[in-house]
């Protein structure tokens, strides 16, 4: 029974403690940094979504004559359809109709295959937007940096103050000079 009381007064006599204790604790430095907007401003982002769509535009267009020719077949099959028996036509139809069918198949995984590849480009960026990160947190002497949409949650819930500082245009200079481009896996690369 008195085990029970003596933690309950050690908890009581520790929270009495803390205010004590905090007053002579620095606060801790804290950053964030805006990742829409870095995402937004930043020359590797925009020069890869430049390499994506081009890509995109590029595989629109070879797939543009596929679905040009069937559809001239489509076509053909009309003029044709008065000669054909109902069979025959019917065949034919639903030949073309499977072709057109694996062909918007064949574009849909082509286009995700290049937006998978712009996510690894992304991907393989972020190692080097972490270092960047991590020097000007040192050497600004910041205990801590968080997205500034998670900041702005805790300061709204009053978990924290407001005021931190925001590094978002330092490093966004930094990923800038160093990385100013990125290159875009080639199509079956590893990833």
């Amino acid at each position: 029974m008195k085990k029970p009381l003596a933690i309950a007064l050690l908890t009581i006599a520790a929270l009495c403690a803390a205010p004590a204790m905090a007053e002579t604790l620095p606060s801790p430095k804290i950053a964030v940094i805006d990742l829409d907007t870095l995402s937004r401003k930043s020359l590797a982002t925009r020069d890869l979504d430049a390499k994506v769509a081009a890509a995109k535009a590029t595989f629109n267009q070879n797939t543009k004559y596929k679905f040009e020719s069937l559809q001239e077949e489509l076509r053909a099959l009309r003029v044709d359809s008065a000669n054909l028996s109902a069979e025959e036509r019917d065949k034919r139809q639903s030949s073309l109709e499977q072709r057109i069918a694996q062909t918007a198949e064949e574009q849909k995984q082509g286009l995700d295959a290049i937006d998978a590849r712009g996510q690894a480009a992304m991907e393989a960026l972020q190692p080097r937007l972490k270092a960047i990160v991590k020097r000007v947190a040192e050497g600004m002497t910041l205990d801590l940096v968080l997205d500034k949409k998670a900041y702005d949650g805790l300061v709204a819930d009053k978990l924290a103050a407001p005021g931190a500082n925001d590094i978002t245009t330092l490093v966004q200079a930094f990923l800038n000079a160093e990385v100013p481009t990125v290159d875009l896996p080639a199509q079956g690369a590893r990833q």
